[in-house]
This record gives structure tokens, sequence and C-alpha cells, in this order.
């Protein structure tokens, strides 16, 4: 790490950001129709071919 970059103490929160949670939300899930899936499936694959 360059000598002009300090490290926050470990441990210790960013006074500017606020406290996160220490577990997750409860899981959520939602039904696709057949043509929100295909969708989706095609979003899916335009992304993973881009490289994103």
């Amino acid at each position: 790490m360059p000598e002009h970059v300090s490290r926050w103490p470990e441990g210790h929160p960013l006074p500017a950001l606020p406290q996160q949670r220490q577990t997750g939300s409860r899981s959520e899930s939602v039904e696709l129709t057949a043509e929100e899936r295909g969708t989706f499936a095609e979003l899916v694959r335009h992304f993973g071919d881009r490289g994103i």
C-alpha cells in the first residue's frame, strides 16, 4: 500500500457509513411466468456474452 494511503483501524466502523446489519434479511422469492423466465434467461445470456 502506498505511504500516502492510511489504513482505517480494523474492526472500527467508518464514521460516515451507517452501521451494517450482522445478519441478512429473510429470503424472499417470487414466481415468474414462463415469459418472464424466458426474458430473464435472455438477459443472462446477453450480459454473459458481453463479459459483464
